[in-house]
């Protein structure tokens, strides 16, 4: 049995990681509290026993203090900690390390990573310390580079997480509009289902073990952000007006368009199955 200690496991990815990993049979170990505050010692303890680290821990939103602390410097301690401990690292990373890219365009793991957003830029940082340590040879690690996961549990105060709870309320009372900002943005959903999949995929034992550096992690199309709310309308049944004139977010301006390079996840042996469709129900049938 595989025994994994999950940083993040209240989060929403962190909670499906558990559920897939522990319905694989995996022995899953959790940490409370600040994650930051943990020193050399404590970490030492936390490892004892264990094969392997998820990190699924992080920050989406903050100062840039509050970023570069929960997503550079909580990273760095949990390397040093594997590099000692021997265990191997699956870290969850971002798309948004990328920044901008033409449309039409893959973004692929040797291209440029120029973010546009603070977090975008804590998230590179990490992953740069991630990539170095192991092509020096320190540690045994891995970088998922995440674009846009969906499914049961997000954030209520996303864009997937508003517009099912607010489609849901429209339909039951009747309104004859909601509102949104623009949606002609170009994302690459993943289904969360997948990233939990993955990471078992990449854990010792598995058919990916041998995988290290930085993989993309997403569904290799790009769908316009419109998708996420037409297919909600068609859950719940709603009947009205959908307008986009709400200000919008200034993520979709600064990069309009997003898609992973799948070519080296691929090559790994693993290929996400998941689709919007599926992420999105699951997402609705929990505003019950």
């Amino acid at each position: 049995m595989t025994r994994v200690l999950l940083l993040g496991a209240g989060g929403f990815l962190g909670g499906v990681i558990a559920r897939e990993l522990r319905s694989a049979g995996a022995e899953v170990q959790t940490i409370s509290g600040d994650l930051t505050e943990l020193g050399p010692a404590d970490w030492k303890r936390h490892l004892g026993g264990v094969d392997a680290v998820v990190n699924a821990a992080g920050r989406t939103a903050g100062t840039l203090g509050e970023l570069t602390r929960a997503n550079v410097m909580l990273l760095a301690g949990v390397l040093d900690a594997v590099q000692e401990g021997g265990q191997r690292l699956i870290h969850l990373s971002s798309a948004a390390e990328y920044g901008r890219t033409a449309p039409g365009e893959a973004s692929r793991e040797d291209g440029p990573a120029q973010p546009l957003s603070p977090y975008g830029a804590s998230k590179l940082a990490g992953t740069v310390l991630l990539d170095e340590r192991v092509r020096s040879g320190q540690v045994d690690a891995l970088a998922l580079r995440l674009t846009n996961p969906i499914g049961a549990g997000m954030n209520p105060g996303s864009l997937p997480g508003r517009a099912a709870r607010e489609l849901r309320q429209a339909a039951a009372q009747g309104l004859e509009q909601v509102r949104f900002g623009p949606l002609g943005a170009y994302r690459d959903f993943v289904s969360a289902r997948d990233v939990g999949r993955a990471v078992l995929h990449f854990l010792p034992g598995q058919a990916g073990t041998q995988a290290r550096g930085v993989l993309n992690l997403g569904s290799g199309e790009a769908r316009p952000v419109r998708d996420i709310v037409t297919e909600l309308v068609r859950l719940s049944g709603y009947a009205g007006q959908i307008a986009e004139d709400a200000p919008g977010s200034p993520r979709s301006g600064d990069v309009p368009y997003q898609r992973a390079d799948l070519t080296a996840l691929k090559a790994s042996g693993y290929t996400p199955t998941g689709t919007l469709a599926d992420s999105l129900a699951e997402l609705y049938a929990e505003q019950r």
